[in-house]
Order: structure tokens, then sequence, then C-alpha cells
């Protein structure tokens, strides 16, 4: 009788392969360091920016009834909420796209710093026209602008 041997699979380690992988080539993808670093902080911004829109979203009655019940005059905080709710549910659904660009120029996919772009272009847009006491957002643009010119660097890496 002949006993084969059992060989133990990591599925960590086939995940990792699979990400990792040209679907095209089936060879292992090169990603530069500095779009790993960039993917890396936009998947958490833009994933606690996710979260927190969702939650205020969700919440939005019972946080503005403990603002008025406690009496906390943070004057920054009642001028985002003067977005309303359509700020906040807008603001998930951009970050979240956002989020799916990072995703994509993850797997080297140039459609993802166009998902990107158009995202980050309408999240900066976003608090000028839907509050009307707030600034245009300089140091928001500053950032913003310096990740898009990050992930354009990279676009000679992608498909």
């Amino acid at each position: 009788m002949r006993v084969l041997n059992p060989r133990r699979v990591n599925i960590n380690d086939k995940i990792t392969k699979l990400i990792a992988t040209d679907i095209k080539t089936n060879k292992p993808v090169q990603r530069p360091e500095m779009l790993k670093i960039l993917c890396i902080f936009t998947f958490i911004g833009s994933g606690l920016a996710i979260f927190s829109n969702l939650f205020i979203y969700l919440s939005f009655d019972e946080v503005r009834t403990i603002m008025q019940d406690y009496e906390l005059g943070i004057p920054e905080f009642e001028m985002i909420m003067s977005g309303g709710k359509r700020f906040f549910l807008t603001g998930f659904i951009l970050y979240s796209v956002s989020l799916a660009g990072a995703i994509q120029m993850w797997q080297l996919r140039k459609i993802g710093f166009h998902l990107y772009t158009v995202a980050q272009i309408f999240i900066l847009a976003l608090p000028v026209v839907m509050i009307q006491t707030y600034q245009l957002p300089i140091l928001g643009i500053i950032v913003s602008g310096a990740f898009i010119f990050g992930y354009y660097s990279n676009l000679k890496y992608m498909n």
C-alpha cells in the first residue's frame, strides 16, 4: 500500500499568491514600494471614513439629540451636521469608490486610478456644496493632490 505524503496548505499563502499574481500571465506581481505605501494609507483613510460616514448616517438623529441634550457646543461638529443625512450618505458612497479604486490599483489596474481620482475630486467638493459656511479645504486639496500625483507616477506599472 502506498502512502501519500500529506502536504500542509496554508490558506494565507494561497490568498497572498492569488492576490499577488497577474491574472493574465500567472506571474508574480512586482508592486513598487511607493504604490504599496500609498495604497495602504488609502486603505486606512478611506476605510475609517467609510465606517464613520456610515455610522453617522445610520445614527444621525441620535447623534444630533446627544449634541443638543448635553449642550456640547462644538462649532465645527455642528457645522458638519448641518449638511444633513445626505451629506454622510454621499460621503460613504464616495469613500467607498475611493477605496475600490485603491484596491484596483493594488491589483495594478489603471481603472483604479480613475475611480480614485474622480472620487477624491467629489470628496473635496462635497462639503463646499452641501454645507453653506464651509471654506475651501486647502490642506485637503494639497493632500489629495499629492496622493493623486503619487498614484499618477505609478500608472506605468499598471495595466
